[in-house]
């Protein structure tokens, strides 16, 4: 077995703790909790469910492609929201438009509060092919 490896892309936010954007291990990745921050500004989108929620399906689609995976590799995925009433409804459209016939399992959990008063963050595992030898 390989040592795990760590993924760092640019077209992801960068973490701003002590954890990486994410681990590869053999043919997984483990994706850390994305939120809507632009990684050219490091800054919040706007407040919208909408907007959070594109600009954390793009960063979780930006780790992805970095390490050979792709949307449709996606197995897991779990969705924390501040408000599941007034959320869903529009994180289920971005599923359906990310992932088409791909739908990867999801866990949605209401949260009290996210890092700096966002509503949405999400982790994810992910397929991705094994490296040739």
């Amino acid at each position: 077995m390989t040592e795990p490896e760590t993924i760092q892309t640019g077209g992801a936010p960068a973490p701003k703790g002590p954890f990486a954007q994410a681990r590869r291990a053999g043919n997984l990745l483990f994706i850390a909790g994305q939120r809507g921050i632009d990684p050219g500004t490091g800054e919040l989108v706007e407040p919208t469910i909408e907007a959070r929620a594109r600009r954390t399906f793009e960063n979780l689609k930006a780790i992805a492609e970095s390490a050979g995976g792709s949307m449709a590799a996606f197995l897991s995925t779990t969705v924390y929201v501040t408000d599941m009433k007034a959320h869903r409804p529009a994180l289920n459209r971005m599923y359906e438009e990310y992932f088409g016939e791909h739908l990867p399992t999801r866990t949605i959990i209401e949260v009290r509060a996210l890092n700096q008063d966002d509503i949405v963050e999400i982790d994810a595992v992910v397929l991705i092919q094994e490296k040739s030898a």
